[in-house]
């Protein structure tokens, strides 16, 4: 007679929702903020996240206020019902929701990633005017292992390979992005709802497979069958994410001790310690220096920073254009500038009120300025630009002249120009007329631009 074999399922083991335990440790880290808001499209996935976060906060007794965001692209016919459906269900748990459209042309190509371009675009403008300070977004477990297997066909590092975080302070558009789910499976999610006796809608386009995703949904199923779960995947991001977390360390410290930034714009380092440096270090600095001096972080191709990064090896006096800046190399130093282009930074005129010009510096004109009658006369551009002669400036030293082509200067239409810290200087001023007129590079970003190397690039991202 043969022993009973226990817990071992004559066929598969319908899945279970989230205990409610799960539910508080998964939103527990949303205790320390006061203004959330949830991106709800109304599949499975951001439903439940709605859901689930209404009955922890009902249970919880979280003070902050939270906003659902849906977002019509425009792209199906479907799109209006559905958003109609989010609003209903988010009503009926006291939760206010704001549809944003995706207006404007459609392109024929690269429809999802654009969409997603879009959405997040769409998000970080009502954040900025609700003060929002996090979005809450349904990605999961299998969303994390396709990510991955996406990056990997793409060539990617070590940035590209750590797929998405949980928390992510600094993420398209400036959002931070919290992804509470990450570690949950879509059939939990799904459970979760069906035991609530709620419905979700489905998009045809996830099985579509013209898509990528939906491509890489369905190699992610023999995968698993061969051992290869989304267990394992996220395992894995999880190690590269802290081999990665270590690079950025590395590489913020290297740039702290190597970098010399004027406070009118270019960067210098020593040509000796650069090429002192490993290959990973040395090309995820020029990653920083270029996205610094840009103002703005910029997807490159990585064959395009791995040819700069060989001609700065084995050439001085080497130059060469990038991203909108000019690197050249000299026996002793690196030097790095923002180049006019074929578009020079924008001058304003008149130049007033506060604001940001060519996302590099921060500028606000005083109140004694703006009702006096200097405010209507002065300008704000590129040096390159301003009718001042060159004979007036007083150049700084251990700097080439054509570093400071972008730099930012305010002048009077009289052609004076106005001596500041964040400029070069000038023999003659009009600073009694104005000292408090304020002018100042915007701080480090603090996110390293390591992983916005272009990953449709043949040799993927670092």
């Amino acid at each position: 007679m043969s022993a009973a074999v226990h817990n071992v399922p004559d066929g598969p083991v319908e899945p279970k929702g989230l205990p409610v335990e799960d539910v508080d440790l998964l939103f527990s880290k949303l205790n320390s903020f006061s203004s959330l808001a949830l991106a709800v499209s109304g599949g499975a996935d951001s439903l439940c996240l709605m859901v689930l976060f209404d009955e922890w906060r009902q249970r919880t007794g979280w003070r902050g206020c939270a906003e659902v965001l849906i977002v019509d692209h425009g792209l199906r016919a479907e799109g209006a019902e559905e958003a109609s459906f989010v609003v209903r269900e988010a009503g009926k748990r006291g939760l206010p929701a704001t549809v944003l459209h995706w207006v404007g042309p459609k392109p024929l190509a690269n429809i999802q990633e654009e969409a997603r371009v879009a959405r997040y675009r769409l998000f970080a403008k009502r954040l900025s005017e609700t003060g929002g300070q996090g979005l809450l977004l349904g990605h999961h477990l299998d969303d994390q292992a396709e990510t991955f297997l996406d990056r990997l066909t793409r060539g990617s590092g070590v940035s590209g390979l750590s797929a998405m975080a949980a928390d992510e302070p600094d993420g398209p558009e400036g959002l931070r992005l919290l992804r509470p789910f990450l570690g949950v499976r879509k059939l939990q999610l799904e459970a979760s709802l069906m035991e609530r006796g709620l419905s979700w809608c489905s998009d045809p386009s996830n099985k579509d497979e013209k898509y990528k995703r939906s491509r890489l949904r369905r190699i992610l199923g023999l995968l698993e069958a061969e051992g290869l779960t989304p267990e394992r995947i996220f395992q894995t991001s999880a190690h590269v994410r802290r081999a990665r977390h270590a690079l950025e360390v590395s590489v913020k410290e290297i740039a702290k001790r190597l970098l010399v930034e004027h406070p009118a714009g270019p960067v210098k380092l020593s040509l000796p310690a650069y090429r002192d440096l490993a290959e990973e270090f040395r090309l995820r600095l020029l990653g920083v220096v270029l996205d610094r001096v840009r103002g703005q972080r910029t997807k490159r191709r990585f064959s395009s920073v791995e040819a700069l990064d060989n001609g700065l090896m084995s050439k001085d006096g080497f130059r060469q254009t990038l991203s909108g800046c000019q690197v050249r190399a000299s026996e002793q130093t690196i030097w790095c500038w923002r180049e006019p282009g074929r578009k020079a930074p924008p001058t304003l005129a008149p130049f007033t009120g506060g604001g940001i010009w060519d996302n590099r510096f921060r500028y606000k004109v005083p109140d004694a300025c703006e009702h006096s009658d200097v405010q209507n006369r002065l300008f704000l551009g590129p040096l390159c630009d301003a009718p001042i002669s060159r004979s007036a400036i007083i150049w700084p030293e251990g700097w080439p002249r054509e570093v400071f082509d972008c730099s930012p200067v305010i002048w009077t239409d009289a052609g004076i120009a106005l001596n500041h810290v964040a400029s070069v200087s000038f023999e003659h001023d009009i600073s009694d007329r104005c000292e408090d007129l304020e002018l100042e590079r915007l701080p480090n970003r603090v996110k390293l631009p390591g992983n916005h190397f272009d990953e449709d690039a043949e040799n993927g991202e670092i």
